[in-house]
């Protein structure tokens, strides 16, 4: 592939020639350094330089391997991922898949997005269940083994609100009992941990 990139003694790709961009031999696939990112661009200017100019495919390059990633995947069109002193042959192959219609991610990417993605899912989840954050304290107390009693000290409600609340998580999460509420709350404990924190 054309495009101006510096090209170390070990062979690695590790920064475009003063220039901040450039465009790979495709001139679909607009390639970033990671140098430039909120200096001297943004996301909405990269969309409208994108947009403008027709290219399909964002690929950021020259991150280093502590970069916060999470924020990368909402950049517009982003297809592919290098991080710094990628070796040169490893750059190419990836840009050739991106022409191909595939994505290039490091799997410590894939697997950080992953991450945050299940994360969102299992908060979502819960919160499908229509818990209110005091209903989700009083279910997190109740799966940590508190009584009804314990659970009215530590929320400083009354006994009778408890069992208020207690018989409306248990219509929410569709259970008939404090027994079956307890093996839905052991199916979903990490959920209701993070959901209560």
């Amino acid at each position: 592939m054309n495009f101006l990139i510096n090209k170390n003694a070990d062979d690695s790709v590790s920064s475009v020639l003063i220039h901040p961009y450039c465009v790979a031999s495709d001139d679909k696939t607009l390639l970033l350094n990671y140098d430039s990112l909120d200096t001297l661009t943004n996301r909405e200017l990269i969309s409208e330089f994108m947009k403008a100019h027709g290219y399909h495919h964002l690929v950021i390059f020259n991150m280093p391997h502590r970069a916060d990633v999470l924020s990368l995947k909402d950049w517009p069109k982003l297809k592919g991922l290098f991080y710094k002193n990628t070796k040169t042959d490893i750059f190419e192959q990836g840009l050739q898949e991106i022409k191909k219609g595939s994505l290039w991610f490091p799997r410590t990417v894939s697997d950080k997005w992953m991450r945050e993605m299940l994360e969102t899912e299992q908060k979502n989840q819960i919160r499908s269940n229509n818990l209110t954050f005091k209903e989700s304290k009083v279910l997190h107390l109740l799966s940590s083994g508190a009584t009804c009693h314990q659970i009215a000290d530590t929320l400083f409600i009354s006994e009778a609100t408890v069992r208020v609340h207690l018989h409306k998580i248990y219509q929410k999460i569709n259970v008939k009992n404090k027994q079956k509420a307890l093996q839905w709350c052991k199916r979903n404990i990490n959920k209701i941990n993070k959901l209560a924190g």
